[in-house]
């Protein structure tokens, strides 16, 4: 087990979990071979909170409404889990045994229980996922899905940064020039994921404008432009803009003044060093707020 090609209709998230999961396998065996057996763990529990149960099973969420893509992301599914608690059995026996034993049984209770054919009666039986070697194809997907992934990480941290609620679906333009159709492909998981509005969304190769009044994030060559209006109060965010903007320069008018006193030669110089990275922080911090005024 474990050495098995993906088949069937899959997404870019299918193929995805699945160049993942054989690329642990790889780094689990080396690592064995060296007795590296805490780092073996790290990488087998990180691939298992973040990459499946944080990302991949939230896009099958999405992929389970479409009765195209429910059949192969039961069956991924299946599989990423079977591997994963195999992979984890050396390290916690007892849980995984019981978890597998569950799924186990549900699966040859199910519709794909061939998948389960020739599983034994106890996961300290059950073959040692076998590692594969790396598909031409393999480094092309991951590097596509990290491009979905860094797109999402921004506009959630610039939701984050604005306070928006995370129920409020808002709107983008996407600048993405040789990734159009790869995020045209991905729009659904885009909207989804990003808790963007999929009808206000739109995928484009170039813009001969930027967008007025709209946030601008670059990922990559992805230019996205997220339109203020739809996301907060405009009123309200150019007058706490202007107050922080006051506040900054107050800031930076007191650490001038007092660089330019007697302290800069009578205080220590970790001190004054302090000092001056902080009149630099607040200066940066200004042209920032400046910019977004604009």
């Amino acid at each position: 087990m474990g050495g098995e090609k993906e088949v069937g209709n899959s997404t870019l998230a299918d193929s995805w979990i699945w160049a993942k999961a054989q690329q642990l396998t790889r780094d689990v065996e080396r690592l064995f071979q060296t007795f590296q057996y805490g780092e073996a763990g790290r990488q087998i529990y990180e691939f298992f909170w973040s990459d499946f149960a944080d990302w991949y099973v939230e896009i099958a969420k999405e992929q389970m409404k479409n009765d195209t893509m429910k059949d192969q992301t039961v069956i991924t599914l299946t599989r990423i889990l079977d591997m994963s608690l195999r992979l984890l059995h050396p390290f916690t026996p007892f849980v995984t045994e019981e978890l597998w034993g569950y799924l186990r049984k549900a699966i040859l209770d199910s519709s794909i229980a061939n998948l389960a054919s020739d599983w034994p009666d106890a996961l300290i039986l059950a073959r040692w996922p076998e590692p594969r070697e790396s598909d031409a194809g393999d480094e092309s997907i991951l590097t596509d899905f990290a491009l979905i992934q860094e797109i999402v990480r921004s506009i959630r941290n610039l939701r984050a940064e604005k306070s928006v609620a995370p129920s409020k679906r808002i709107a983008a333009i996407f600048a993405a020039g040789e990734k159009t159709a790869l995020l045209q492909s991905q729009k659904q998981i885009l909207a989804s994921l990003a808790g963007l509005d999929e009808s206000q969304l739109t995928i484009q190769d170039s813009l001969s404008n930027q967008p007025s009044d709209s946030i601008a994030l670059v990922v990559g060559a992805v230019e996205i432009y997220i339109p203020l209006a739809g996301m907060i109060d405009l009123a309200n965010e150019k007058s706490r803009l202007e107050k922080e903007l006051k506040d900054t320069e107050a800031q930076i008018e007191r650490l001038e003044k007092l660089l330019a006193s007697d302290f800069a030669n009578k205080a220590p110089g970790p001190v004054v060093g302090k000092e001056r990275e902080k009149l630099a922080g607040y200066k940066e911090t200004a042209e920032k707020i400046k910019a977004q005024l604009k």
